[in-house]
């Protein structure tokens, strides 16, 4: 057993990247977690969730590659949004996920400066979607 210390969570955003991948339901063996499917229990020291200790290997390497998309996205989306400009593939859908759970968190740093990204970001997805299934792109696999 190793004496190296866990990286330390912030615990609200912890609970919402558990929501997001129902660990509550799934593997939580806190009743009240499984009942209201919701993440309510931590470690006050580390900020983990309860519910992580309970996790394989590759399940705890999935939870805390979504957590660190999350965390990202916390903090850079209002000060450097273009780390979130892909436009399609694997990356768009880690993106995606990673800004859905950091607009639940509530305090969001300048948080009229992350909505501002987040809402600019979204037009760019949409047009890009829009121009994809209308064929104007010029790419294969389009409608027209």
């Amino acid at each position: 057993m190793s004496d190296a210390k866990p990286p330390a969570y912030d615990a609200q955003l912890a609970a919402r990247t558990a929501e997001a991948l129902a660990l509550p339901h799934l593997v939580c063996r806190r009743r009240a977690c499984r009942r209201k499917n919701r993440c309510l229990w931590c470690f006050r020291s580390t900020g983990e969730r309860c519910c992580m200790r309970n996790l394989t290997a590759e399940q705890r390497r999935i939870f805390d590659t979504v957590y660190h998309e999350a965390n990202a996205a916390w903090h850079f989306l209002g000060t450097d949004p273009h780390w979130f400009e892909t436009l399609e593939g694997p990356r768009r859908a880690a993106d995606d996920l990673g800004i859905a759970i950091a607009r639940t968190h509530s305090h969001r740093w300048r948080s009229e400066k992350w909505d501002a990204a987040w809402r600019t970001r979204e037009k760019l997805l949409a047009q890009f979607d829009k121009e994809r299934t209308s064929g104007k792109d010029g790419l294969a696999g389009g409608r027209g």
